[in-house]
């Protein structure tokens, strides 16, 4: 074999194998579990409770009209942190595509329907698209209202324009399922 029949299949083998390596599915970040998440989220519970709820119609289109965010599901679950009787403050668990891959959040929220804390659990997209711990306390002291949006009282993430609508929206949809499931519900 000559030297260009060489080079041709080195060559080959070179763009087979970065094709290969830009085709590999990007590694997930999970940073927490559930039931790590929920001892961050209630530290001083005594217990959590769970309860699920199946959204009506009605209160799916209430929920999508006051997060002013698509609903992802109809059926959604709430953990509730207890500590005696006392009400610490609730969680949301909120899975969502970020841009092509799933993000998965923690949203706590106060009794009084404020933002607590908001985490990353797990982060399926590639890692510069992570929004930093830094970003995430701007949401924290937060009710939901028109200024808790993006390019109001949320800043964006310069290269992660997505990354930082998934969690803004999910923050939303929380405070509004809290409100038309808790608040209203009871």
């Amino acid at each position: 074999m000559g030297w260009q029949a060489r080079l041709g299949s080195v060559l080959t083998f070179v763009v087979t194998v970065s094709v290969v390596l830009v085709e590999l599915p990007v590694q997930a970040t999970v940073l927490h579990s559930r039931e790590e998440a929920l001892a961050l989220a209630f530290p001083e519970a005594e217990r959590v409770a769970t309860r699920t709820f199946t959204l009506s119609e009605e209160q799916a289109q209430r929920v999508t009209a006051l997060a002013t965010a698509p609903l992802e599901s109809k059926q959604t679950t709430v953990y509730i942190g207890y500590k005696g009787e006392q009400v610490l403050g609730y969680a949301f668990l909120s899975t969502r595509t970020v841009r092509t891959l799933p993000g998965t959040f923690l949203i706590v929220l106060s009794p009084a329907a404020i933002v607590q804390r908001v985490q990353i659990l797990a982060f399926h997209e590639p890692e510069d698209y992570l929004p930093p711990e830094r970003w995430l306390r701007q949401f924290d002291q937060q009710p939901l209202g028109p200024d808790l949006q993006l390019h109001r009282n949320i800043h964006g993430i310069a290269g992660a324009t997505l990354s930082s609508q998934a969690v803004t929206n999910a923050v939303r949809q929380a405070l509004a399922l809290f409100q038309v499931l808790i608040q209203e519900g009871q």
